[in-house]
């Protein structure tokens, strides 16, 4: 991938992201964390950043399944274990295009 970035791609990176409401269980929400908030927002920025980079390597297919490393309610990246994420671009009536995150096994309707 180049250091420059295309319109196209700079375009694509403002578009707003939504998630499914499993894709967000899975890879942002924490329970029983003694930090969540925190924890939370790392896992939320490993999950964009990663769709952005799946995104701008596959700027033109009509979607893109990219891996998270999972982490526990520590914090601790267990390493065995990534989650498989597709990234498709959301085009609904009347409505701005958006980025749409969701578990890979996950059908759109």
């Amino acid at each position: 991938m180049s250091d420059s970035l295309t319109s196209d791609a700079l375009n694509a990176l403002s578009l707003p992201v939504v998630f499914t409401p499993d894709a967000w269980q899975r890879a942002v929400l924490l329970n029983g964390s003694s930090h969540p908030e925190k924890l939370q927002i790392d896992r939320l920025s490993n999950v964009l950043r990663a769709a952005f980079r799946a995104h701008l390597a596959h700027p033109n297919a009509p979607f893109v399944v990219f891996e998270v490393a999972t982490t526990d309610s520590t914090g601790h990246a267990d390493q065995h274990t990534s989650m498989q994420l597709k990234l498709s671009l959301l085009h609904a009536p009347n409505q701005p295009d958006a980025l749409l995150i969701a578990l890979a096994e996950e059908h759109q309707r």
